[in-house]
């Protein structure tokens, strides 16, 4: 008995060595992979190819195992200090934030998983225009209705501020909304300013902290104001689209907006031609800009079936009698924008949102006054061309 109880303490110890001496080398395969203090050999054969506000580096990784990304160190503005990695996966780095064309030093390091730097190597860089400076160069500022108008091109694409502001006579600052964009083609209208000469200026900044100068330009904005609905009326055409379901094109501008009230107006549906309504706005005004108010359809959805997709507005002050488009004026040539891209049927808040909001369509300032307006449905959004609609609102001079 006693030696079959020292047996037993026995194998319990054997067990306590085995378990320790288990645990042990598992905390030694599950400690760290890389902690050598070694330094890693430097990139090699680097190439640089330069681009707007910077460049892309190519370039040869060392061979160390423990190599985990290249770093690259430099000075946007002097005392500005930029870095910028990559993973070793990849033997590319990109360089950006100058505003500066000027020739500039970038030294490269490699790092390991143990944070350990190799030796730094220069390379020196010539960036291309930077994008600011593109779209500032490009900056064309018209007298707008209710405010200045720009138009600009941003051929990078560019994720840019154009900062506007009103400098008054004795030199007081007054900044402007914001305006944020990485489109590649601007035209966009400061609205909410009085018609009187003002000096506006425009400053486009990025998220580096640069910018470009001031451009300053003084115009004097075009006054707008919403045309009274109670003055139109449906001017119907030959070739015009039919009403269906028993609804009138006046439900367009009855001032009611709630989405998902019935009847509103809807044309025949099955036509296989695009499909035009016309309007008589009651006065003749220089127009500067059209709102569609979407019809709610499928449960709260309004990027569906016979809502505006892709459109043109046409305008004239003599509509021939025979319906054809002559002696009529394009005013636009409109493409709805879902916010989220997401396909007909899935909507989010944001794209809600911009349904709720009207979809508008911009005029060029400066065209002559018209009466008639005409809306030409190219495609809806079961991509057909039938027309549906809450309803409309149009802007323009105030006499």
């Amino acid at each position: 008995m006693k030696r079959n109880l020292k047996t037993l303490q026995f194998c319990a110890m054997l067990l306590i060595v085995a378990f320790t001496t288990f645990g042990c080398k598992n905390d030694i395969l599950n400690g760290p992979i890389e902690n050598s203090s070694e330094k890693p050999g430097t990139v090699t054969n680097v190439t640089v190819l330069n681009k707007s506000g910077g460049a892309l580096l190519t370039y040869t990784l060392p061979s160390n195992e423990g190599l985990s990304y290249i770093k690259a160190v430099y000075e946007i503005r002097p005392g500005i200090k930029r870095e910028v990695v990559s993973s070793y996966y990849t033997n590319q780095l990109l360089i950006d934030g100058y505003n500066s064309t000027d020739e500039q030093q970038i030294t490269l390091y490699a790092v390991t998983k143990s944070e350990v730097m190799s030796d730094p190597i220069t390379v020196k860089i010539k960036p291309l225009k930077s994008a600011i400076q593109q779209v500032f160069e490009n900056l064309n500022i018209i007298a707008g209705f209710g405010g200045p108008n720009l138009k600009f091109t941003n051929p990078d694409r560019a994720a840019v501020i154009i900062a506007p502001l009103i400098k008054s006579d004795n030199g007081v600052i007054k900044t402007l909304d914001k305006i944020y964009t990485q489109t590649l083609a601007g035209n966009t209208t400061l609205r909410g300013q009085e018609s009187v000469p003002t000096n506006f200026g425009f400053v486009v900044m990025d998220r580096f902290g640069n910018h470009t100068d001031t451009l300053f330009t003084k115009l004097t904005p075009y006054s707008e104001g919403l045309l009274e609905k109670s003055k139109f009326s449906a001017y119907n055409l030959p070739g015009d689209a039919t009403m269906a379901y028993g609804t009138f094109l006046s439900y367009l501008w009855d001032g009611s907006y709630a989405t998902a009230t019935w009847p509103r107006a809807f044309t025949l549906e099955g036509v296989t031609t695009p499909q035009t309504i016309t309007i008589d706005l009651g006065v003749t005004r220089a127009l500067s800009r059209f709102l569609f108010f979407p019809r709610t359809e499928s449960g709260n959805k309004y990027y569906v079936r016979a809502n505006l997709r892709d459109f043109e507005i046409w305008a004239t002050n003599n509509p021939p009698a025979d319906g054809s488009y002559n002696g009529w004026t394009k005013l636009a040539t409109q493409s709805v924008v879902k916010p989220s891209g997401l396909p007909s049927g899935n909507e989010t808040a944001e794209d809600l949102a911009s349904a709720l909001a009207g979809w508008p369509t911009e005029f060029e300032p400066g065209l002559p006054a018209f009466r008639y307006l005409r809306i030409k449905s190219t495609r809806n959004w079961e991509n057909t061309y039938a027309i549906m609609g809450t309803q409309i609102e149009v802007y323009g001079s105030k006499n």
